[in-house]
């Protein structure tokens, strides 16, 4: 064993939960696992913070295959030697790892005097806690929500795979601009190359649609459809509320300082897999076919997208199945909505689908060729 080697758990793959017990090191400008035989771009690691005490670092990664993977140094002395023989291409991440961590060790003590002072109140509001939660979401003001949101698409670009230009992208964003006139938000569209069926909404207006469900879906309308509903999440706050409910009062007492660069990383890679209640679900249905009548778009994407969706719970349930449940129940409700509000002005959009499903195509092609 080297005198640079770290001594670390591997977690990813079909590893146990806790991880396996690996050596590793740093060669140039590749980090190597030799008790996996395992060797990783350091451009490829994302550097972030973890552990009850916050003072843990993980390197994490992602295989061209889209698994998630992570290397955590085993005791202080090993994130140490991980700082002092990282190559320098590392070293702003691992100085933005220092600060974040003392920055959370900060907040967190704020947050525990702020916490044994409001603990009478939790107890008196804990019954009425999604009343509480919203009213204090919505004091949070939409600079702070876009600034959360742009923090957590920083994450989520760092990951790679991220498409903002195109015929895809430029369709997205047509689309998107009908849905969204008058809004509060400055939204931001974008592409994950990504194989999963999904499609997922960030606090701020920032709306990420993942390159397979585009191949999926018949035609624009029913891209129309998933837009509407994901931009009424964002409209209503439901991704802010989720966001923070799923991270605790602390961090909701965290973001409404205004500080959101402690919980983002957390954040990001909880988004695509954020599951709503189904009053919330049926809430953007509803108000996404509302923005569908008043952008004059026919709504039927909605009823033929949802049909497709269900079709393809018989085999393992697509991830934009999972966080929004396409349930018959929910079907027959959109049917009923186009029954009782006919929309005569209502057009299907016109854009040239084969050529925007082709860079779809050819972006999952160019990753594999990559991998």
């Amino acid at each position: 064993m080297s005198m640079h080697t770290i001594r670390a758990l591997l977690f990813g793959g079909d590893l146990p939960p806790v991880g396996a017990k690996v050596f590793a090191y740093f060669q140039e400008h590749r980090l190597i696992i030799e008790t996996m035989d395992m060797s990783i771009e350091v451009t490829d690691l994302i550097v972030s913070v973890g552990g009850f005490e916050h003072d843990e670092m993980f390197l994490n990664w992602l295989e061209s295959s889209g698994e998630k993977w992570a290397l955590k140094p085993y005791e202080a002395r090993d994130i140490q030697m991980v700082i002092a023989t990282a190559p320098l291409s590392l070293k702003h991440q691992l100085g933005k790892w220092h600060g974040r961590k003392q920055h959370i060790k900060m907040v967190w003590g704020t947050i525990a005097a702020i916490l044994a002072f409001c603990v009478l109140s939790v107890l008196v509001l804990w019954w009425q806690y999604d009343r509480a939660l919203t009213w204090v979401v919505e004091k949070i003001p939409v600079s702070t929500e876009e600034k959360m949101g742009n923090s957590i698409l920083e994450q989520i670009r760092a990951e790679g795979g991220i498409t903002e230009t195109g015929v895809a992208v430029k369709a997205v964003q047509d689309i998107g601009a009908k849905l969204t006139k008058g809004s509060r938000y400055q939204y931001q569209w974008v592409i994950k190359t990504d194989k999963t069926l999904n499609a997922f909404a960030l606090p701020g207006g920032i709306v990420v649609v993942h390159s397979a469900l585009i191949e999926k879906a018949r035609n624009a309308d029913e891209l129309a459809a998933v837009l509407a509903h994901e931009v009424q999440h964002i409209e209503q706050r439901h991704s802010l509320k989720n966001s923070v409910n799923s991270l605790g009062w602390a961090a909701l007492l965290t973001v409404t300082l205004g500080d959101v660069s402690a919980v983002a990383a957390l954040m990001a890679h909880q988004m695509g897999a954020m599951y709503f209640s189904r009053d919330l679900e049926d809430e953007a249905d509803r108000l996404g076919f509302q923005a569908l009548i008043r952008a004059n778009i026919k709504p039927d994407g909605m009823v033929t997208f949802f049909q497709t969706m269900a079709k393809e719970e018989k085999g393992d349930a697509p991830a934009w199945i999972s966080s929004h449940p396409a349930t018959v129940e929910r079907i027959k409700t959109i049917q009923g909505l186009i029954q009782k509000q006919p929309c005569p002005p209502c057009v299907s959009l016109s854009f040239d689908w084969p050529t925007i499903q082709a860079q779809m195509l050819e972006l999952g092609s160019d990753k594999k060729s990559a991998s």
